[in-house]
């Protein structure tokens, strides 16, 4: 029997406290999610691992998909961030430099790739329509952050097909991502009968060679 306590709980009155609280909320489902998956994560796993009690979150949030679609409309503005700096950083590149870039980066951002596999599917459904504003914002502002990242690096890759990379990128890292990583039963089923392993896939290299083909498509002589 579990005989331990819950923590002390202190009530966030000021503004300030509530939104440290509300961060520290968001801190720890992201945590959660990158141990074990983003389908682990739950309400109360959430308040255990912030030291709250499991009734202080709805407080803050409405479920637990709005703090996950939060999660993912941070997830957009940081993965945009940073591919954006290294990609300043970086001088000119050829379609396969600037997709082994846009491959590096999601595989670094291995939360983002996870967050898009279930955005689309459930949580953008379960969300107050504020916060599907603020996501759908977001994910707007980076792809067109991106697609000028995209055109400085590789300027004969317009912005318009710059949008249409990262639109390819980000619908294909969370399907990959999933296959690269299996769970605990496809993982044993994959040791017990290695004909099928192979369809778990190399993230990095398999998104570079997609993206590669992509984006010489969109940069060559069209018909």
């Amino acid at each position: 029997m579990d005989t331990t306590e819950p923590p002390a709980f202190q009530r966030a009155r000021s503004p300030e406290h509530r939104e440290r609280r509300a961060r520290d909320l968001l801190q720890a489902a992201a945590e959660l999610a990158q141990a074990g998956g983003t389908r682990t994560v739950t309400l109360k796993g959430i308040a255990q691992r912030a030291g709250v009690h499991s009734s202080a979150v709805r407080g803050y949030f409405s479920s637990r998909e709005e703090i996950l679609l939060r999660l993912a409309t941070a997830s957009w503005q940081a993965w945009s961030r940073d591919l954006t700096e290294q990609l300043a950083g970086a001088g000119p590149l050829d379609a396969d430099g600037l997709a082994r870039s846009i491959a590096a980066s999601l595989a670094e951002h291995s939360l983002f790739c996870d967050l898009l596999a279930h955005a689309a599917v459930s949580l953008e459904r379960e969300v107050p329509i504020d916060c599907l504003h603020e996501y759908k914002n977001a994910a707007v502002g980076a792809v067109d952050e991106l697609a000028d990242a995209f055109h400085r690096a590789l300027p004969a890759l317009s912005r318009a097909d710059g949008r249409d990379v990262v639109a390819a990128a980000a619908a294909l890292a969370p399907a990959f991502w999933q296959y690269a990583n299996p769970g605990e039963s496809l993982q044993l089923l994959y040791e017990r009968v290695p004909q099928l392993a192979h369809a778990r896939v190399d993230f990095e290299p398999r998104m570079t060679v997609l993206l590669t083909a992509l984006v010489n498509g969109l940069t060559g002589p069209r018909a």
